[in-house]
């Protein structure tokens, strides 16, 4: 082989080596200095920001050029603050600790409780359950012998299930007033109808199981048993014939009549659409068939709920008397359970008021024991009555009455981390929370309470970027955002210089943008009746000063003290203004009414469409220049800053964009 050829071959092989690892990594659609950006970051950060994946597929190249742009300008600002060494300036750090904290126990709530228990209820609601039930009931706040009465109880019921019917032991010893005639059975549900721990022993028996041990809810204990479990059908679609009584009774066997002739017809094959147009006394459904929408369960009367739900798809049924009249109904149809995406939010307010407090319970116990929560008993007796019960913590002296020894001694520990009494004062005293309670000691136990559940959140938060990879690149972000705030006063709002100098020349470059509109000045009396207006106007007639008359009778909210002065008003404002207006200055027609009552009108002067002065324009003149000379320092800025830092764009790439599938955030 040629000497020659030999090292040329191996820098043309070594040439495809690096084009082979370029193209398998990810594409870089920028590079501002060394920091590239990908893609992939792109399409991130553009879907965040512009309604989402789906409507960044029909985004046009050059929305995506403007968006390309933009967040090349941010990241050339955060390059330059962290080049600056903005993360070590000491107001930067604390904002950063403190937020990482608060948002880090924010981000594991959601993920760890509040997302998961959404995404269970909504997939609970894909099935009804259809249950009975033995209560027996607890006050409020029993005494532990009536709790241990009523469990004994319970445990009893149960020991008789296997012997006896379900319904027959319903009907006998449940508390229940509706046990007598339902036997204990609550028809169908889905989950949200219940209150959170009858919920979860439901779902979490097959059909045909009862509860191996009563369960506790604000009632007292339930004895459960789950007798069916079906798909849940959503809401349904009925159509419905009304027949209407009349007042005699006479009237009434005839409406009974027709009803049962016209389901005789409808039985026969005769069309229930056509049967409702004809015969019908519902006139808002009559023209549309008889159709009356769809109904969801729980959001009727259980016996309509049960006719509907009861009746098979396409079937009608026989008429149901009701107090004003006979229906004949038919089911139409069933809508289904909605997407996830279509009932989030609804998922989210139900969930956060039925069951959060529950779960957030739970899982704040868990905690306890997963960080070893102690407490010290000797200083939380001391503690509680430490305190006048006669003042609040709004008083910043609240804490005066321990003595300097008490509030150095260890409250808890959490993962043997000590927290002071002087720990629970700095928590009260930063918190809203307390500022109006009473120091007892029922209070003052709450208080520790919160403070060791905020000790427990702040160790979990400590460990939410290792257990979430995603809560890192969250807390960059707002690591940049607080970055990109910052540099920007020191680069730009503190250079913008303003002063009376710069704004006059200023307004005489844009003079034309700050102009009034033709304007009346006038006053005006209001007042509510006919014969009241003519007396005023009557007495202005004779003499009475307008000011005066104004003064007395207006009955316009705020303008006796104006004496009736509207001031300069654009002519087209509202009806008061075009009328003064087209009359003369200083004329006083004849009252004209309106509809709040009766104005009489003075026009006091009249002023035609001009620029405005300096002083007139000048706080649209400093808002304009800001916006300006801003604008210009920004422009200014990102050029130096560009020359700094080379930037380097492949916009070709971004025909590409939001062609693979969304990946989903962890």
């Amino acid at each position: 082989m040629h000497k020659f050829f030999r090292p040329f071959l191996a820098g043309f092989c070594f040439a495809l080596v690096l084009a082979g690892c370029a193209g398998s990594g990810p594409a870089v659609v920028a590079k501002i200095g060394d920091s590239p950006l990908t893609l992939e970051e792109f399409e991130e950060s553009y879907t965040k920001n512009n309604g989402g994946w789906e409507k960044a597929t029909t985004s046009s190249y050059e929305d995506r050029e403007k968006f390309l742009d933009l967040l090349v300008k941010f990241r050339l600002k955060v390059l330059e603050a962290r080049n600056r060494g903005l993360l070590s300036d000491s107001t930067i750090k604390s904002e950063l600790e403190g937020y990482e904290v608060t948002v880090a126990t924010s981000y594991m709530l959601e993920k760890e409780i509040i997302g998961p228990k959404v995404l269970e209820t909504y997939n609970r609601k894909k099935e009804e359950i259809r249950a009975s039930h033995i209560l027996l009931r607890l006050n409020p706040e029993p005494t532990p012998a009536d709790t241990l009465a009523a469990y004994t109880k319970a445990m009893n019921v149960i020991s008789l299930v296997p012997k006896y019917g379900f319904d027959t032991l319903a009907t006998t010893y449940s508390e229940e007033q509706s046990a007598s005639f339902n036997k204990g059975d609550l028809g169908y549900f889905s989950s949200g109808r219940m209150v959170p721990e009858f919920d979860d022993a439901c779902y979490n028996l097959k059909v045909g199981e009862y509860t191996p041990r009563p369960v506790r809810t604000q009632f007292g204990y339930h004895v459960i048993k789950v007798t069916d479990r079906q798909p849940t059908k959503g809401a349904v679609r009925v159509s419905h014939i009304l027949r209407r009584f009349k007042d005699v009774a006479e009237d009434s066997v005839a409406v009974t009549d027709s009803a049962w002739t016209i389901y005789r017809a409808l039985k026969a094959g005769t069309d229930f659409a056509e049967a409702a147009k004809r015969y019908s006394q519902d006139q808002g459904s009559q023209a549309n068939g008889g159709d009356i929408g769809f109904y969801e369960r729980g959001r009727i009367p259980p016996e309509i709920e049960n006719i509907f739900y009861g009746t098979p798809l396409d079937s009608v049924t026989t008429p149901v008397r009701m107090p004003y009249g006979y229906h004949i109904f038919k089911i139409t149809g069933y809508k289904g359970i909605p997407q996830f995406a279509d009932m989030e939010k609804e998922l989210r307010d139900q969930y956060n008021q039925t069951r959060y407090s529950t779960d957030y319970a739970r899982f704040v116990g868990n905690l306890a024991k997963q960080y070893r929560l102690k407490f010290d008993t000797l200083t939380i007796v001391q503690l509680l009555h430490a305190f006048d019960t006669t003042q609040t913590p709004a008083s910043w002296t609240w804490s005066d009455t321990l003595n300097a020894d008490l509030k150095k001694k260890v409250l808890l520990t959490c993962e043997g981390r000590p927290a002071t009494v002087n720990d629970l004062i700095e928590h009260v005293n930063g918190s809203a929370e307390f500022k109006s309670i009473l120091l007892n000691p029922k209070n003052i136990q709450h208080m520790i309470e919160r403070v060791s559940e905020a000790k427990m959140m702040e160790e979990h938060a400590r460990q939410v970027p290792q257990r979430y990879p995603a809560f890192s690149k969250l807390l960059k972000e707002y690591q940049d955002g607080i970055l990109l705030y910052r540099i920007e006063q020191d680069e730009v709002w503190k250079k913008v210089v303003v002063n009376d100098s710069l704004l006059k020349i200023h307004h005489n470059q844009t003079r034309e943008k700050y102009r009034w509109p033709d304007r009346v000045d006038f006053a005006e009396i209001l007042v509510t009746t006919d014969s009241m207006a003519k007396a005023v106007y009557k007495e202005i007639r004779a003499g009475k000063q307008f000011a005066e008359a104004a003064e007395k009778y207006t009955m316009r909210n705020g303008y006796k003290e104006k004496k009736g002065v509207w001031g300069l008003t654009p002519n087209p404002l509202n009806e008061f203004s075009r009328y003064a207006a087209i009359l003369p200055v200083d004329s006083i027609p004849p009252p004209f009414e309106h509809p709040n009552g009766w104005s009489i009108i003075k026009v006091l002067a009249k002023d035609s469409s001009r620029v405005k002065t300096f002083e007139e324009a000048m706080p649209e003149v400093m808002s304009s220049y800001q916006e300006y000379a801003s604008k210009a320092r920004q422009d200014e800025w990102i050029a130096e800053l560009k020359s700094r830092y080379a930037v380097v764009l492949k916009k070709e790439l971004l025909l590409e964009a939001f062609k693979r599938k969304p990946v989903a955030t962890q």
